[in-house]
């Protein structure tokens, strides 16, 4: 019996949405992690979700990673369908963290 090698793991921000970024106001994010430092507007009604596309565009993590925010820190992945203006996210510095 052969058995396939196992499949890569499925991208879960495939279907999250990212809009360009708009030129003012919005929602002011500076994510920090290793390697990784940069500060980008995001649309208010954008979810939770958008911030990890981001993540996985310019960081390019080699493999998964969360995202925390405040203190203490608290993980945003159970808040990607909230709306980006409701997650108490505006102003904050989000903590990329590898996990795997």
């Amino acid at each position: 019996v052969r058995f396939a090698p196992p499949a890569p793991p499925a991208d879960p921000w495939a279907g999250a949405v990212l809009s360009p970024e708009p030129a003012a106001g919005g929602v002011m994010v500076a994510f920090r992690g290793p390697g990784f430092s940069r500060k980008r507007r995001f649309v208010e009604t954008d979810a939770v979700a958008a911030l990890f596309k981001y993540v996985q565009a310019e960081a390019k993590p080699a493999g998964g990673f969360d995202l925390l925010c405040g203190f203490p820190p608290r993980q945003l992945a159970p808040l990607a369908a909230t709306p980006l203006k409701d997650a108490d996210v505006h102003g904050q510095a989000v903590q990329m963290k590898l996990t795997s």
